[in-house]
């Protein structure tokens, strides 16, 4: 390198820094738990592989897994059920390993009937149920 370029380029350790703020610290993102999954009721991941709500599912967990929880919740992507526990008209059996006492669904689109129950856990959507016909907590018709 000749004499010239070398005076004209500053070592990095002598670099001046720059004004740019110190990034903020952004929330955990909401991630899924999927080893709880009960296939005694509901569904297996197979059956919605063949009815074709498999893809869907994953394409909705990576939308959602962007925000965090509170973010997920805000826009009504998660709903927990806050004034009871396990839903007291519920299809499913409240498996006897779990003792979460706030519940949450998710559709797996905006407006779909299919979802997948579980409960949040910190920043953890931990999933239990896969609910083709919404029976986790029914509709009332």
């Amino acid at each position: 390198m000749s004499k010239k370029l070398a005076e004209r380029v500053d070592p990095a350790f002598l670099r001046e820094q720059g004004k740019r703020e110190a990034n903020k610290k952004q929330a955990r993102k909401l991630t899924f738990k999927l080893e709880l999954i009960t296939t005694s009721e509901g569904q297996t991941y197979e059956e919605w592989e063949k009815l074709g709500h498999l893809s869907t599912l994953m394409e909705r967990l990576q939308f959602v897994g962007q925000f965090s929880c509170q973010r997920a919740l805000q826009n009504v992507y998660i709903k927990r059920y806050t004034k009871v526990g396990y839903p007291p008209n519920s299809g499913f059996t409240q498996p006897k390993h779990i003792t979460a006492e706030i519940w949450a669904v998710m559709h797996i689109t905006g407006k779909s009937k299919e979802v997948v129950a579980g409960y949040i856990e910190e920043d953890v959507f931990v999933i239990v149920f896969l609910d083709k016909d919404h029976q986790f907590w029914p509709m009332s018709k």
